[in-house]
């Protein structure tokens, strides 16, 4: 007698042990799927059938998923109320074993009610329905893997602007690839509004200190005004002599193709004498003279502005909308930055308000050159921007 139980404790003990092998199996499992669910949004299931399959235990003397018949058998032979199930893969047994719902599974769960003598052996199930457990791991993939939109914005005229729904091919695209910006976006909506260069008007007027009403009623060209078709490409470009040095001196230059416009050639008077300086005044200089003309002039142009600074295009095309006064006052360059996003931000909104009178369709942007590529106008607006830089 005392022989028996002592061989029901250690076999009590040893079945106690084997289930907790099990259990630490499992817990290794979920944090091996919630760790693949966190880096690629989704678990990767074992689908590699074991040679025998999986004994899945859900209601037996130790609950549990067992690799033969006869460890299984050991756990519901006799059992009352034994529920067990046999799969082909590791993920499903373990999921049952938990309580997973199998009813539309393609064989019948092995269930005893009246706790028979010996245990009938469980068919082989193959692709169950997932359990519950398995089903909320997919829900949190679904939340983690929800769609985002990649957009690329080009101030580059040979590269065109595109949305991306994943970030390899974003990466891509812009690899090695100048004049563009790029922004993770949760809607497709704000991804084109990034894409096509559209801001806030509440946020423009405001930097320019003046109601959307107000500057309509000042800047509206009366419904009788003719369609503006001719073109005038604007380039500038900023050049620093022994640039980064004690010594240096800078200046810009501004060519209007065209020739509507006088061309720019002048010294950076105030600040430090760098070459970044230069090219932020040559634009600016360019929208100070297109603005006025655009005020004044009877015959009014589409003006393009080119330039071979890649942080200037940047800045004024897909990045000024989102910095406040205060910001802009705290930027390196702020007593030049400042006046040039303002007045970027009037001819933006004055093409806007009468994209009905231009060809350009109230489209107004800055696009970015490769400078020292051959261009003409690039270069001659670089050899302008060195006479400047000359200049006493």
């Amino acid at each position: 007698m005392r022989i028996v139980k002592v061989h029901r404790i250690y076999k009590n003990l040893f079945n106690n042990f084997k289930q907790l092998t099990r259990a630490w199996r499992v817990r290794k499992t979920v944090i091996r799927r919630q760790q693949d669910v966190k880096r690629f949004g989704f678990f990767r299931l074992n689908t590699m059938p074991s040679k025998g399959g999986y004994y899945a235990v859900q209601n037996g003397r130790s609950r549990g998923v067992f690799n033969n018949w006869s460890d299984c058998k050991d756990q519901v032979n006799g059992y009352p109320g034994a529920r067990y199930k046999k799969f082909d893969t590791l993920v499903e047994a373990e999921a049952f074993s938990i309580g997973g719902n199998n009813q539309r599974s393609s064989s019948r769960t092995n269930e005893s009610r009246s706790a028979p003598a010996v245990a009938s052996k469980p068919e082989r199930t193959v692709l169950s329905v997932p359990s519950i457990a398995v089903s909320k791991l997919a829900r949190s993939s679904n939340k983690i893997s929800k769609p985002k939109y990649y957009s690329v914005k080009s101030s580059n005229a040979n590269v065109p602007s595109k949305i991306f729904s994943n970030w390899n091919e974003c990466q891509k695209y812009v690899k090695g690839r100048k004049g563009l910006s790029f922004k993770k976006f949760e809607d497709e909506m704000s991804a084109k509004q990034f894409m096509e260069g559209k801001s806030d008007p509440n946020v423009d007027y405001k930097h320019i200190g003046i109601t959307e009403r107000d500057f309509e009623a000042n800047y509206r060209l009366p419904e009788s005004a003719h369609i503006y078709n001719e073109r005038s490409n604007v380039y500038c470009d900023g050049s620093a002599l022994s640039n980064g040095t004690s010594s240096s001196t800078a200046g810009y230059g501004v060519y209007f193709d065209d020739n509507s416009e006088p061309k720019i050639s002048e010294r950076l008077r105030s600040g430090l004498q760098t070459n970044n300086r230069a090219e932020i005044k040559a634009v600016s200089s360019a929208l100070d003279r297109i603005w006025k003309n655009l005020q004044t002039n009877e015959k009014k142009l589409n003006y393009q502005i080119k330039t071979d600074s890649e942080y200037v295009a940047k800045l004024l095309n897909d990045r000024y909308f989102s910095y406040t006064d205060d910001q802009f006052k705290a930027m390196p360059n702020s007593d030049l930055i400042f006046p040039m996003v303002k007045t970027f931000i009037k001819v933006k909104q004055y093409y806007n308000i009468n994209s009905d009178k231009f060809a350009n369709k109230g489209k107004f942007t800055i696009q970015w050159v490769k400078g020292h590529a051959g261009e003409p106008g690039n270069e001659y607006a670089d050899e302008l921007a060195r006479r400047g830089a000359m200049k006493h």
